[in-house]
């Protein structure tokens, strides 16, 4: 090899690993050695940079699409981080199939009682008993656009129309029409929760049948007589369980069997109504906490105002949010080469603990005004979007703290590429199923005076 393609091969072969944390870090540069070329006069400059400045924040995203999850969430969490959370779910009921021309003539009203069934989904202290109260609806449901005008790019990227949010109420009765103190078995999705509901509403049912009325037989007329239910959950509840949304409404009678004279039960049974009006408020409550001043109106902490950790819950809307400010010039530097960038993000959320952190995280890249638009991509650029698993210490290398890892290289080189924006911002998060359908939540740790999260960079500098 002669000396000229010794030094272009010597040059390229030199890589700087810099980490860089992620908190406002005061301006400055480490100037590294130049090295030299045999025979030539250029020098290859080794630095170790620590400039970039990332600012990480807590957000809250506007009202989160809640309806048609699967899963009707109840029950409430008391976190001393988060503040408390109560989940109430709304849904309607169905007619549909419903046969009462072969009701017996001498059959007569027993009871009504609604069937709930587990999906295995929990979170909190299933150790506590918690009640939960069934109210009527007083006015119908009503699926809901965003409330402001968007251009069709700068829509959230879970959403696709008029929906129900996690922010909306429906008018319902001051009276409960069944209640039930629950003992969570959610790992047993055999296993019910049976509500007894109200005699009155029963029998008007079972009139309403054995007369044959439109208002039993006609869909519009039924959903003009029953608008739908809510269940609510009453106060000291200690955690969150997931109901499937197969839920059924018994009307239960018997009758005098003709064959043999013997007094027989049955039941008449109404199903869940679409699925698409079945959604999960949510209430938070965090004026005790460091993130009491966080609302729809002033949706951003910095993590310096919350002890140096970022937070992210679903169903409330939480999520971390990371800007680079100083990263688009970093990498237009043209002398540098990003070869690998890597995102580390850690928690000290105990796995065995009453909230497991997480099993996975996305990241989501949000406009200027915070707005989730698209999911971060994968950088070996198959169109695929990026999940971060968790890491326990162990799988980490060790004792200390769990974690979760994104690569950044492609998103990086979109801002040197200049397709990135400036105002752009990643907001770290739940993957869209679970923001939208779980209340899991992660605390990310602090690291003295800046979150647990930094990022190591590989680049070659010529």
């Amino acid at each position: 090899m002669d000396m000229s393609n010794r030094n272009w091969f010597n040059a390229l072969s030199v890589f700087v690993v810099v980490f860089i944390a992620l908190g406002a870090l005061q301006p400055s540069c480490k100037g590294g050695e130049n090295i030299g070329l045999d025979g030539d006069d250029g020098r290859l400059g080794v630095h170790a940079v620590d400039t970039f400045t990332v600012a990480a924040s807590t957000y809250l995203l506007d009202p989160l699409p809640t309806a048609a999850t699967g899963s009707m969430l109840v029950g409430g969490l008391q976190d001393g981080d988060l503040g408390g959370l109560s989940l109430s779910s709304y849904f309607t009921v169905s007619n549909a199939g419903l046969s009462i021309s072969e009701l017996p003539t001498d059959a007569v009203f027993d009871s009504l009682s609604l069937t709930l069934l587990y999906t295995k989904y929990f979170y909190g202290d299933t150790s506590q008993q918690f009640g939960l109260a069934l109210h009527r609806l007083l006015e119908d449901v009503e699926l809901a656009a965003l409330p402001i005008a968007l251009e069709d790019d700068e829509y959230p990227v879970f959403v696709s129309g008029e929906t129900l949010w996690s922010d909306q109420r429906f008018a319902y009765g001051a009276s409960p029409v069944g209640k039930v103190v629950c003992s969570p078995r959610p790992n047993t999705v055999n296993d019910t929760i049976k509500i007894k509901l109200d005699e009155a509403l029963g029998r008007e049912l079972f009139e309403l049948a054995k007369s044959n009325d439109t208002r039993l037989t006609n869909s519009d007329d039924f959903a003009d007589f029953l608008k739908g239910f809510v269940l609510v959950p009453e106060a000291a509840a200690a955690c969150v369980i997931g109901l499937r949304d197969t839920l059924a409404l018994n009307l239960h009678y018997s009758y005098e069997r003709q064959t043999d004279g013997r007094r027989v039960s049955d039941t008449l049974v109404f199903g869940i109504g679409s699925t698409s009006y079945q959604f999960n408020h949510a209430q938070a409550d965090r004026e005790a906490t460091a993130l009491a001043n966080l609302s729809y109106s002033q949706p951003e902490i910095p993590a310096s105002l919350t002890g140096q950790q970022t937070f992210i819950q679903g169903t409330s809307g939480i999520v971390t949010r990371l800007r680079f400010p100083s990263a688009k010039e970093f990498v237009n530097d043209g002398n540098i080469a990003v070869s690998k960038a890597q995102l580390i993000i850690e928690t000290d959320q105990s796995a065995y603990g009453t909230f497991a952190p997480p099993a996975s995280l996305i990241m989501m890249v949000a406009n200027q005004y915070g707005t989730p638009t698209s999911l971060l991509s994968a950088s070996y650029g198959d169109g695929s979007s990026q999940t971060g698993y968790y890491q326990s210490p162990g799988q980490a290398g060790g004792a200390g703290n769990g974690r979760y890892v994104f690569d950044l290289t492609q998103y990086l080189s979109e801002m040197r590429n200049g397709t990135g924006s400036e105002a752009e911002s990643l907001l770290l998060s739940l993957p869209t199923a679970g923001l939208m359908g779980t209340v899991n939540r992660l605390g990310i740790a602090s690291n003295g005076d800046r979150p647990a999260i930094k990022l190591n960079l590989v680049y070659v500098k010529f």
